[in-house]
């Protein structure tokens, strides 16, 4: 289910369609950052994930007058900075699903029990994402569509001109390999341990 609109975002979407340049500046300074972390889990690459989220804007201003969103600004969003980041994969790395399988704040101000979940969050984050840059590229690509962006096999498969079996075996081979990742990491709290684990293998 998509979450409600942010009645604050409405209003800036209102503003911007009037052409109001700081209602975009407003979207902008909100969305960026997540969006770069959305465009970064599938090309990993910092130059080009600035580009692409950049383009993001850029396209939502020029169809401000015609946009009609009624699901979150942050939904809509998101599905267009996956959207860019598959044509960027389409477009520059078009072998890529051609070869052989072989072939992720401050704490001030925290109580302690806030700066240990934290804490918590932090060394999951950083565990998970230096985890999935392990992944050969395919499984990566294919394992964030599936877990971040929660697209079924078929969605995926229909994205990326690959068949369905080649999605489960990717997935498949994903979760092996982060598996393996994971028990080199036996110094993890174990609620991060726990949390990663289910989230591998959910």
């Amino acid at each position: 289910m998509n979450p409600l609109p942010d009645p604050t975002e409405q209003q800036w979407l209102a503003a911007m369609r009037a052409g109001r340049e700081d209602a975009l500046r407003q979207i902008f300074n909100r969305h960026y950052p997540l969006l770069l972390g959305d465009i970064y889990r599938i090309v990993p690459d910092e130059d080009t994930c600035k580009d692409l989220a950049q383009e993001v804007f850029v396209d939502l201003w020029r169809k401000r007058e015609e946009l009609d969103i009624h699901s979150s600004l942050r939904a809509y969003l998101r599905r267009a900075a996956v959207n860019r980041a598959l044509n960027y994969l389409k477009t520059h790395k078009n072998n890529l699903f051609n070869t052989s399988d072989e072939d992720l704040v401050n704490t001030a101000d925290t109580s302690p029990q806030e700066k240990i979940h934290q804490d918590e969050q932090e060394e999951m984050e950083q565990v998970l994402q230096a985890a999935l840059n392990e992944l050969p590229e395919k499984c990566r690509i294919v394992f964030s569509l599936s877990r971040f962006e929660q697209l079924s096999h078929k969605e995926i498969a229909e994205q990326l001109g690959i068949s369905v079996k080649t999605i489960e075996n990717q997935i498949t081979k994903a979760m092996k390999i982060l598996r393996e990742i994971l028990l080199r990491h036996r110094n993890l709290s174990p609620i991060v341990i726990l949390w990663l684990n289910y989230w591998i293998g959910a």
